[in-house]
């Protein structure tokens, strides 16, 4: 298993600015800097795209002016597919709320964050 790394200070405030409700101290399960970059307002350059599993939820994070934050339920990462070809771990479309976007990860990162959403069905059962 990958260990996760804290996540940075403009993430955890784009979080907490989203959803004051957000655990600031629950423990990040697993988290990385994804390939992906979202425009989020800064005039020089996009920014990347943070993956989190903190506790039994799943949160994208982009920080900039015009932060991208996007918070689910960890088990959807069970619909989430892995495509080997492009290095992007996608999701089918939502019909609420902005589309979450296919993120660029490592092939290991990416099943590290898929054994996440087993290892919460597990913990439920």
């Amino acid at each position: 298993m990958i260990a996760a790394a804290p996540l940075p200070a403009d993430v955890r405030k784009a979080l907490l600015a989203h959803d004051p409700s957000w655990p600031a101290e629950a423990a990040v399960r697993w988290s990385a800097k994804t390939g992906t970059a979202l425009d989020t307002g800064s005039w020089l350059r996009r920014a990347p795209v943070f993956a989190a599993v903190v506790g039994d939820r799943f949160a994208l994070v982009a920080a900039g002016p015009r932060p991208y934050v996007r918070v689910l339920p960890a088990a959807a990462l069970g619909r989430a597919v892995y495509n080997h070809v492009t290095g992007e771990l996608a999701f089918p479309a939502v019909t609420v709320g902005p589309a979450i976007p296919s993120l660029k990860l490592d092939p290991l990162l990416a099943r590290s964050l898929l054994d996440q959403a087993h290892q919460g069905e597990r913990t439920n059962a």
